[in-house]
């Protein structure tokens, strides 16, 4: 699937790329996305834009290669599941190209918005790219919040005593613990490719505009950085608390064990001495039976009474 926009001014309309092409003024920009596209189609863009056929090919991982009249730079933005997906990116002064195989949401996002800005045709291939690449670290940040979101709704269920299994809870923070760092890393990896864009051996198709774009950009990537640094310590703290109200859970539970034994103990030392073998002649009568469980009932009243007393229970 494919999707061609072609930017004039304050104009924007989906065109046919092939048609486009030639047609492309000094105030226009022509965005194509393809998704999934087959090697006919490829071989046709090529042509169209006067390519090496191995400009096009996709790489998996973050890289920035420069063809002097365009680059190729490949990014990877987290999708609508959080899960990874590469980008290849093909720039003009005129033209910009993006690659991808699996949906990706913020390409989506970024297209609506995009048509619905009066002043894209104005803006030279690179620019556009800064643009996208601004949106490519937004959804790392998006990435991040619904991480912290569900980190601050297992704080909650752990300060209510609402968490079902500690088991579960340990596994779902593990599993947060590692897709942060594989976002993390995935973020740092682009670190080379954004240093190289702010170069000055582009001139062929930079500007002082997309020069200062990109070194903006590489703020916005180390504030990514850090929001994963972040999430990181969120989850070490949700591990706190975690373990903090378990062990608060076993005091309680300690807490009822000890007074258990307490209010059994008295009872207990009574039972014990009454029970030696000895001839004595209280046992000779039965009303002193029903003392001692009076006097053993009365102990434990009145223990558990001090304990209220004391905010014991």
């Amino acid at each position: 699937m494919s999707t061609a926009l072609l930017f004039e001014h304050r104009a924007v309309a989906e065109v046919d790329w092939a048609e486009s092409v030639p047609k492309l003024g000094r105030s226009s920009v022509l965005w194509l996305d393809l998704e999934q596209p087959e090697a006919q189609e490829l071989d046709q863009l090529a042509d169209a834009l006067g390519l090496d056929r191995q400009a096009l090919d996709r790489r998996d991982k973050p890289e920035f290669v420069d063809f002097e009249d365009h680059v190729q730079i490949t990014v990877s933005a987290p999708n609508d599941s959080r899960k990874l997906a590469s980008v290849t990116c093909l720039v003009s002064k005129r033209w910009v190209v993006t690659i991808h195989d699996d949906p990706i949401e913020m390409l989506e996002t970024f297209r609506e918005r995009a048509t619905g800005s009066g002043s894209t045709g104005e803006l030279e291939g690179l620019e556009f790219l800064a643009n996208l690449l601004e949106w490519v670290f937004g959804s790392y940040f998006d990435a991040f919040e619904e991480i912290e979101a569900t980190l601050e709704e297992i704080d909650a269920q752990a300060m209510s005593g609402d968490l079902e299994s500690r088991d579960d809870v340990l596994e779902q923070l593990v599993a947060a613990r590692r897709e942060i760092g594989s976002l993390r890393r995935a973020l740092t990896s682009h670190r080379e490719a954004i240093l190289a864009l702010t170069r000055p051996e582009l001139e062929a198709i930079a500007s002082s505009s997309s020069a200062e774009r990109f070194c903006e950009l590489r703020g916005r990537l180390d504030e990514a950085v850090q929001a994963a640094r972040d999430s990181r310590e969120s989850v070490v703290g949700a591990f706190d608390v975690v373990i903090a109200c378990t062990g608060q859970r076993t005091n309680e539970i300690m807490k009822i064990l000890t007074l258990a034994s307490v209010l059994i103990l008295p009872g207990t030392l009574i039972a014990g001495v009454m029970g030696m073998n000895f001839r004595l002649g209280v046992f000779d009568t039965t009303a002193y039976f029903w003392v001692v469980i009076a006097a053993m009932l009365a102990l434990a009243a009145v223990t558990l009474a001090a304990a209220r007393m004391r905010d014991w229970i």
